[in-house]
């Protein structure tokens, strides 16, 4: 499929209207719930407007590698976008001690360029923690490596160890959580935790209100964490209504 620049849409649900751009995305089981089917319907862009694509998030779009894409799952709506704002957070007691207990950790942001380290860790964390087949490199590649939007990539090391590896995307008024992983050995640290309140000093850094989590689903446990991160909205008919 040719790629396409999606930057000259006056109305940003223009572009999940057009069938002619909206490639299916297939079937599989859901990640998040047991018994349940995921579909997604998504385009491909080599470049891609960052107002375009936040004006959009609100309305379910994610990004994978070039692959833009939304659930339409079909009888379910557990999705449910997710954004906190970076600067009204303030860590709870628990989230205290996950700061504390990773007080040696260096971060270092770069370019999402492959880098052989980060592959290694991307591999042990998805065999290992997830328990599914290592990725080849083309995969990496394709998911991690290429972004049609500015991508930050957030190394965070123990001495000279990598222990961690985040990929951010960088938006007008925010920054979006697109992937994170962990070496397993290090799960004692909290690390995922400890990523998001990394990317919420970021997201500040960068003068940016928002951090945008990617979706919520109450009934997972995989995903409910994100509402721990106070105060945040919850985007439901494309609004982003506050749940504090």
């Amino acid at each position: 499929m040719a790629d396409r620049r999606h930057h000259s849409f006056e109305n940003p649900l223009e572009l999940l209207r057009r069938r002619d751009l909206l490639l299916p995305g297939g079937a599989e089981p859901c990640p998040y719930l047991e018994g349940r089917t995921w579909a997604t319907e998504g385009l491909v862009a080599s470049v891609m407007d960052g107002s375009l694509y936040e004006a959009l998030l609100p309305y379910g779009l994610r990004r994978s590698g070039s692959y833009f894409y939304r659930n339409v799952c079909p009888g379910c709506t557990a999705c449910i976008p997710l954004r906190v704002d970076a600067t009204r957070f303030r860590p709870s007691k628990s989230q205290r001690r996950v700061l504390k207990k990773n007080r040696d950790v260096r971060i270092i942001v770069g370019t999402p360029n492959f880098d052989p380290e980060v592959y290694l860790l991307y591999r042990t964390y998805v065999s290992r923690w997830h328990r599914r087949p290592a990725p080849d490199e083309e995969e990496f590649r394709h998911f991690l490596c290429i972004s049609p939007v500015e991508t930050h990539l957030m190394r965070y090391y123990v001495d000279d160890r990598l222990v961690g590896a985040g990929w951010v995307d960088i938006l007008p008024h925010g920054i979006s959580s697109v992937y994170f992983a962990f070496h397993p050995d290090e799960r004692a640290r909290s690390l995922g935790t400890f990523s998001i309140m990394k990317e919420i000093e970021y997201a500040r850094l960068l003068d940016k209100r928002w951090l945008y989590l990617g979706f919520y689903v109450a009934e997972s446990r995989k995903m409910n964490y994100k509402a721990r991160f106070r105060p945040h909205q919850l985007a439901l008919d494309g609004r982003w209504i506050p749940n504090e």
